[in-house]
């Protein structure tokens, strides 16, 4: 009995051993395939068809700002206050900075006085127009009066030299005091002239003290934002001296450079897409041409205006640009789920006679709606797995759907 014991020990241990290490013998059971009981997958597909995706140019451009102005102070003055910052948003004429105008108030009371003087000369009421007849001006008249009399006088002079009763020397007398008297008239109106020309030259000097007294509100040139502030209150500042900088932010323009085999695809007015990362994509379109191809890097210079109402585009930024130059091209496209890629190598499933097969492929730039582009590798009307993954195999049997 001890014996026997032990001997089925012994048939025990290897039996388990063998079943363990899968050998076969009269006792091992046969090896099932996963592939013949695994339950037949069922998979959506997709047919390719053909479709319009439109043919872009794909380059990296910059931004740039469409207008970019240094604002000067157009007077000399100490700056009284400022009234942007940086990052500051304007309009066209907002005030950016304010000299102090005491001085220029001062100039344009002065010059004012000095055209109310010579209005006042000419006879002219205050607040009314500067027209003026010579003739009607008090010392034209009153010039015109002594020569009036001096021509009377002078001829009841010459009636009693005639009848002999008065001489010569009284005649000539009369004579030279008419002649004094008309120069005396002319001398008069031409007077008048000249107060004239000095009234429009001091209106003139009033025009000017009005304008830099108006130059001490420094503006905006155009609605934008301020990209630096140069001068600080208290600053003693110079004609033409900065103050801050502006750049016009709507539109934006994106500098692009095109290589020469695409150069004769590219013309104004063509859609181009803009992506900045962190940024919803937006579209403008080309609007400037470089006349000539640049010889050192054989590139054709492009400038797109894109929309910027919000400010989120930046000027200076790097941004990549797709122009559109056939918006009637066709390809085929599929789910961007339905490609499987491994190693650098992608691969898209498709049926053929309820079984798999793979297609090597490449893909083109993503679509909307969460399709991807096929560039090469598949054919229109094959049968595609819209949802790969690596369980997927070669050769397994599959139950199709579509939806």
């Amino acid at each position: 009995m001890r014996l026997v014991g032990r001997t089925n020990l012994k048939f025990l241990v290897a039996a388990l051993a063998c079943a363990a290490v899968g050998c076969s013998g009269p006792y091992s059971s046969p090896t099932v395939s996963a592939k013949n009981t695994a339950v037949t997958p069922r998979v959506r597909v997709e047919t390719a068809k053909p479709q319009t995706i439109p043919e872009v140019v794909t380059v990296t451009g910059e931004l740039v700002a469409e207008e970019h102005a240094i604002v000067s102070a157009r007077i000399p003055g100490r700056i009284g206050e400022m009234k942007v910052d940086l990052g500051s948003r304007v309009e066209r004429d907002d005030v950016v900075a304010l000299i102090e105008p005491v001085e220029y108030e001062y100039r344009a009371r002065g010059a004012e006085a000095l055209v109310e003087q010579t209005r006042a000369r000419l006879g002219l009421k205050k607040g009314g127009s500067d027209d003026v007849n010579p003739l009607e001006t008090a010392s034209v008249k009153q010039a015109a009066a002594a020569l009036e009399e001096a021509r009377l006088n002078f001829a009841r002079i010459s009636q009693l030299h005639k009848a002999g009763v008065l001489s010569r020397m009284e005649f000539d007398k009369g004579q030279a005091t008419v002649q004094q008297t008309e120069a005396r008239h002319q001398e008069a109106i031409e007077g008048v002239l000249e107060a004239q020309a000095q009234l429009s030259e001091r209106r003139v000097a009033l025009a000017i003290a009005k304008y830099q007294l108006s130059e001490t509100f420094v503006r905006a040139p155009f609605r934008g934002a301020v990209t630096k502030r140069i001068a600080a209150v208290g600053e003693q500042v110079t004609a033409n001296s900065p103050v801050v900088s502006v750049a016009r932010l709507h539109p934006v323009r994106l500098r692009l450079e095109v290589s020469e085999r695409y150069s004769t695809r590219v013309h104004m007015g063509q859609r181009v897409d803009v992506r900045i990362t962190g940024i919803a994509p937006r579209s403008g379109k080309i609007v400037r041409l470089s006349p000539a191809i640049e010889t050192q890097n054989r590139i054709l210079a492009v400038e797109a205006e894109i929309p910027n109402e919000d400010g989120a585009l930046r000027p200076g930024s790097f941004a990549d640009g797709s122009i559109t130059v056939d918006p009637n091209a066709r390809g085929l496209s599929v789910p961007a789920s339905a490609v499987v890629s491994f190693a650098g190598v992608d691969r898209i499933f498709v049926v053929e006679q309820d079984a798999l097969a793979e297609r090597l492929v490449k893909p083109g730039r993503a679509l909307t709606d969460g399709r991807v582009e096929i560039v090469s590798g598949l054919a229109a009307g094959e049968r595609v797995v819209a949802e790969a993954n690596d369980r997927l195999a070669v050769g397994q049997k599959v139950a199709v759907f579509e939806r």
